[in-house]
């Protein structure tokens, strides 16, 4: 089936925002970002006054500039339309903050509609009053840039026009991310004593709602991908979005952010580890909360529980692709108690490391997976080292290791064995037993 609403060389573009005006392509644009239905006849909104005069196809003047649009004023131009459909009206609006304010509007509407929707969802039990009256609190503050309204607009109407189901997806994708960021805010105090102040917390949000806009702008092209092809495609132009943070004039800060969020969907991990600077602080944030919503909210592949993602939230962590501390601080608000009470183990157990940060729990694939402890330093000076018995060659890269051979750590692998032994006996009971030397003599004593 042909999905069309409008051209899909132009689906993506719908208005050019400049510096004074919003220059929307043509007549059936306009009306679809009003959500105009002629035969309602609804009240047109106030505000939308025109910079350049309406002209017909003989050059002749229909409406002057500054003329403001009303509903009468659309009905006449339907009907000239009707009368010269190859003929398109371009038409130039001002910017205003009546103009701005309708946009917004719409906007505040889908996160309340976001917010609401997570009232009745046992994961956000914990957490939900809090982002509802960080909302009440900030939505303001967030939303105040007419100019990001202008981008944040377009691209909310991009969104809802290509899309077939008319349902904004992506756009309410930024959103859930820009939520799941607040959660992280909310949180990281108490799990790694950095505090954060309200200014950062308005940047957070506008970077939650910018991070994508450079795939959704170009969701025109993206849909008429072969869908295994889609995910790809939006990641390289969602690494483009920080020329919309650009564009409108935002902080270096907040433009170096959204590069580096960027820059982490190209393969560049190493954002994960970068210096403490405010930039890099902002940009793990985004790229906690995407990677949470990308998998729950099922934008490309098949959606998943909230606490399957935040596993694999902790398993991206533990291999260094993600940072822990806004892992756990998510994790918190969301309340996965038995996932977080396991990784907070696991990284109790890697702690007691005898020469530093060495130890790797393997295989480290989710939730209870890993059942002994490898040494990635293959530090054989140590005592607790075993240097020929139930060694490890990996092919390809796997828990944060290298491919390569790893001895294990037998005081690490006792102390993971000794934890499942106590807090979770029914689970990889035949694993356990090989851990310790006197399980294994008592199963080599059975009768066969």
């Amino acid at each position: 089936m042909k999905r069309s609403t409008i051209s899909t060389e132009k689906v993506w573009q719908l208005f050019i925002i400049n510096p004074g005006t919003l220059n929307v392509e043509n007549l059936k644009t306009f009306l679809k970002l009003m959500k105009y239905n002629p035969e309602v006849k609804k009240l047109f909104p106030h505000g939308f006054q025109l910079a350049e005069p309406i002209n017909n196809k003989t050059g002749g003047i229909i409406y002057p500039k500054d003329t403001e649009l009303t509903a009468d004023c659309v009905e006449r131009l339907l009907q000239l339309k009707e009368n010269s459909p190859d003929y398109d009206f371009q038409i130039v609006i001002k910017k205003g903050k009546k103009v701005a304010n309708y946009f917004r509007d719409h906007i505040k509407k889908d996160f309340t509609k976001l917010i609401e929707s997570k009232k009745n969802k046992q994961e956000f039990r914990k957490s939900i009053g809090r982002l509802e009256k960080t909302f009440e609190l900030y939505i303001d503050d967030i939303l105040d840039n007419d100019e990001l309204i202008y981008v944040l607009f377009r691209g909310r109407s991009i969104d809802e026009i290509t899309g077939k189901s008319g349902i904004p997806r992506f756009f309410y994708h930024s959103i859930n991310v820009t939520i799941f960021a607040l959660e992280i805010l909310q949180n990281v105090f108490m799990v790694t004593g950095t505090r954060f102040q309200k200014q950062d917390l308005i940047n957070v949000a506008i970077l939650g709602l910018l991070h994508d806009m450079g795939g959704i702008e170009n969701l025109g092209q993206i849909t008429e991908l072969p869908v295994e092809s889609q995910k790809e495609y939006y990641l390289k132009e969602t690494s483009r979005s920080f020329l919309s943070a650009k564009d409108i004039n935002l902080e270096h800060e907040l433009v170096s952010a959204l590069k580096k969020f960027g820059e982490y969907h190209q393969g560049n991990k190493e954002v994960v580890n970068e210096d403490e600077n405010i930039q890099s602080r902002y940009a793990n944030i985004l790229i906690t909360a995407d990677t949470m919503d990308l998998m729950v909210s099922g934008l490309f592949d098949d959606p998943v529980p909230i606490k399957t993602a935040t596993d694999q939230l902790y398993v991206l962590a533990n291999n260094k692709e993600l940072r822990r501390g806004f892992v756990e601080a998510l994790a918190k608000g969301l309340a996965p108690s038995d996932l977080f009470d396991f990784y907070r183990e696991l990284e109790r157990v890697k702690k007691m490391c005898l020469l530093g940060d060495y130890a790797r729990p393997y295989p480290m694939l989710g939730f209870k997976s890993p059942v002994i402890v490898l040494c990635g330093g293959r530090r054989t000076d140590c005592r607790e080292y075993a240097k020929s018995s139930r060694a490890v060659n990996l092919l390809k890269p796997s828990g944060g290791l290298e491919p390569g051979a790893y001895g294990r750590c037998k005081l690490l692998s006792k102390a993971l064995a000794k934890f499942y032994e106590s807090y979770y006996a029914d689970i990889k009971e035949n694993v356990i037993l090989h851990e310790t030397k006197d399980k294994k003599q008592k199963k080599s004593s059975r009768p066969s």
